[in-house]
């Protein structure tokens, strides 16, 4: 299992990472994995992954969690090209492995750049406790000696914000 330490730093005033007003800024990794997020969110340890909520269970809506995977010593740059296939390992990670039952899995979409590279895909549940559909964000990103996969769960009802 993963041993999460949160930190919080100042950093100088020119570091370039800003966040909207009513945000923070979460970065994993030495800044590999950087994202925004609502300030007021709730940030709790899962085993190999960080989840964030958007509010306390259990009256809590919308759930993030990352996980990120350093393959290598640090700085290295991987040949992702002798590694399985991002559609194949999303698969795998996402339905396969996934006991809810699935109700809808759109398209996976992805992109590159350098040698960044990533899939999004968009499915719907039915959430096994509260008996009701949910939504579900995936996204698998690789790059350097980073690997993340990132999901967004949430209901219908709270789309809008997601």
């Amino acid at each position: 299992m993963a041993e999460w330490k949160r930190s919080t730093f100042d950093l100088p005033d020119d570091h370039g990472w800003t966040a909207r007003p009513g945000n923070s800024i979460f970065v994993a990794n030495r800044g590999a994995v950087l994202f925004e997020y609502p300030s007021d969110w709730v940030i709790k340890p899962d085993g190999n992954s960080i989840c964030l909520y958007d509010r306390e269970a259990p009256d809590d809506n919308m759930r993030l969690q990352v996980s990120v995977l350093r393959v290598g010593p640090d700085r290295s740059i991987i040949d992702w090209s002798a590694m399985p296939p991002l559609a194949s390992l999303m698969e795998d990670a996402v339905l396969a492995d996934d006991p809810r039952p699935c109700t809808r899995k759109g398209p996976l979409l992805g992109a590159s750049r350098g040698n960044l590279e990533y899939l999004w895909l968009e499915m719907d549940f039915l959430d096994p406790n509260e008996k009701r559909k949910a939504h579900s964000r995936a996204c698998l990103a690789r790059g350097g000696n980073v690997q993340a996969f990132i999901t967004m769960e949430y209901w219908p009802e709270d789309r809008g914000v997601a």
